[in-house]
C-alpha cells in the first residue's frame, strides 16, 4: 500500500527552493550591476587623470570632455544606486520569507530544530538575521552605499571646480567638502528610509499572522521592529 503524499511538505519545499533561486538571482543582479558601475567609474577616472596630467586635448575641449565623463558617471551611478536599493529591499523580503518557511519545517520536526544553523522565528540560531535597524556605517559600506559615495565624490569635484573658477581656493575647497557631506547624507537617507520601509512592511505582515510569532519574540524583533 502506497503512502499518501505529504502535500504541505511538498509545497513548502517547492516554495523554499523558489525563494532560494530568487535570492540567488538577486545576488547575481546586484553583483553584476555593482561591478559594471565600478568598471565604468574606474575607466572614466583613468581617462580623466590622463587628460589632466598630459594636457591633451588642449583648449576648451578638455574641460568639456571632463564634464561629460563626470555627467556620464553620475547619471549611471544614480540609476544603478536606485536599482541597488530596490534589489536589496527585495532580497530582505526573500530572506524573511525563507525564515518563515524554515520555521514551519522546524515545527514539523522538533527533533531537527537544534541542527538548523540558520534562524527561524522560534530560534535565532548561531547565525542570527541582520537587523533592519543598524548603524549608518553599515549602510555606507554596502554596495548601494559605495555607489552613493562615488556619486558624492563626482558631485563634490564638480562643485569644487565650479567654485574655483569664480572664488578663492579655500572657498572652493570648503564648497567641495560641503557638497560631499551633503550628497553622502542624501544617499544614506534614501538607503535607510528604504530599509525602514521594508521593516514596517515585514512587521505588518508578521503581526497579521499571529500564529507565526512565539511569545518570546527575539527573532521577530531583529527582523521587523523599529
Amino acid at each position: 500500500m502506497t503512502e499518501e503524499p505529504d502535500t504541505p511538505l511538498t509545497i513548502a519545499l517547492a516554495e523554499y527552493e523558489h525563494l532560494r533561486e530568487a535570492s540567488r538571482a538577486i545576488d547575481d543582479q546586484t553583483t553584476a550591476r555593482f561591478t559594471f558601475f565600478l568598471t565604468v567609474a574606474t575607466a572614466a577616472t583613468a581617462v580623466s587623470a590622463g587628460m589632466v596630467t598630459t594636457g591633451t586635448p588642449a583648449g576648451a575641449i578638455r574641460p568639456t570632455l571632463l564634464a561629460g565623463l563626470g555627467a556620464l558617471v553620475l547619471m549611471l551611478g544614480s540609476a544603478v544606486f536606485a536599482r541597488q536599493v530596490e534589489l536589496n529591499a527585495r532580497g530582505r523580503r526573500y530572506a524573511v520569507a525563507a525564515t518563515v518557511l524554515r520555521t514551519y519545517l522546524a515545527r514539523r520536526a522538533p527533533d531537527l530544530a537544534p541542527y538548523l544553523m540558520m534562524p527561524t522565528l522560534d530560534d535565532p540560531g548561531p547565525f542570527a538575521p541582520e537587523p533592519f535597524r543598524r548603524h549608518w556605517a553599515r549602510d555606507l559600506v554596502g554596495q548601494a552605499g559605495t555607489i552613493g559615495l562615488i556619486n558624492s565624490v563626482v558631485v563634490a569635484v564638480a562643485a569644487g571646480a565650479g567654485l574655483a573658477a569664480v572664488a578663492p581656493g579655500w572657498l572652493a575647497a570648503a564648497g567641495a567638502v560641503a557638497a560631499l557631506a551633503g550628497t553622502v547624507a542624501a544617499h544614506l537617507v534614501v538607503v535607510r528610509r528604504r530599509v525602514a520601509q521594508s521593516a514596517r512592511l515585514v512587521g505588518e505582515v508578521l503581526a497579521r499572522r499571529t500564529a507565526l510569532i512565539p511569545a518570546d519574540d527575539a527573532v521577530h524583533e531583529s527582523f521587523a521592529r523599529e
